[in-house]
């Protein structure tokens, strides 16, 4: 009959096998725990590559909606020039000066520009600016980008569905013959309730009658950002 050791003899001779074994294999267990630890780190690195993904697409998502928010409660102004007259047109004046440079012929005009917002809540207008030449039709206008510009100051806060007018005078050099035009431009500058700074550009022209016509077909010279 075989008699068996006692529990302890045997966790010592177990023990012993094992550390025999890693004594031997020194070299193969360093290196499998080199692989092992290398493991845990890339598993790490991709949770942690994870969680900054999912972090940056919940942030993006917030800005999305804030946006959304803000351009659902923001201001909008909208702009159209006029008269004073009741028969809507402008008058054209041919003006003749001397000064130290000599004789000078200039074409004025006097429009009115109106303001209203058509946004939810209210927009401070800080600056008014614009030009006018004298031109043959809409195809032979520079781009207005680096034009001298004449400022007409500014035309302060205005609330949500009101509507705020500015007599602009407009000058040109030379004096313009029957068949041409006086092209028109403004920018209207203006901060809504988010302290996001806005523009508001618009483009007319004017025959020698005149008479008003948006330039609807020149889109960078009639736009809203």
């Amino acid at each position: 009959m075989c008699i068996l050791p006692h529990e302890e003899a045997v966790n010592s001779i177990v023990w012993r096998a094992v550390l025999c074994w890693l004594t031997k294999y020194e070299a193969v267990a360093v290196w499998l725990e080199g692989i092992a630890l290398i493991l845990i780190f890339a598993w790490d690195r991709r949770d942690a590559n994870r969680d900054h993904k999912e972090t940056v697409a919940q942030l993006k998502v917030a800005q999305d909606q804030i946006k959304l928010s803000q351009n659902a409660e923001r201001a909008w102004v909208m702009t159209e020039l006029g008269t004073y007259y009741a028969d809507g047109r402008a008058r054209i004046a041919e003006n003749d000066m001397n000064d130290a440079a000599g004789r000078r012929e200039t074409t004025g005009l006097t429009v009115k520009l109106t303001c209203r917002n058509e946004g939810r809540s209210p927009a401070w207008i800080d600056s008014v600016k614009g030009y006018a030449e004298i031109m043959n039709n809409v195809r032979e206008l520079a781009p207005v980008t680096g034009h001298a510009m004449q400022s007409y100051g500014w035309m302060g806060p205005l609330a949500p569905g009101k509507a705020i007018e500015r007599s602009l005078d407009f000058s040109c050099e030379r004096h313009a013959r029957p068949e041409q035009y006086i092209s028109i431009y403004v920018v209207v500058e203006y901060r809504d309730i988010f302290e996001n700074k806005r523009t508001t550009c618009l483009g007319y022209s004017t025959d020698m009658d005149g008479n008003f016509h948006r330039q609807e077909g020149l889109p960078e010279r009639n736009r809203n950002t």
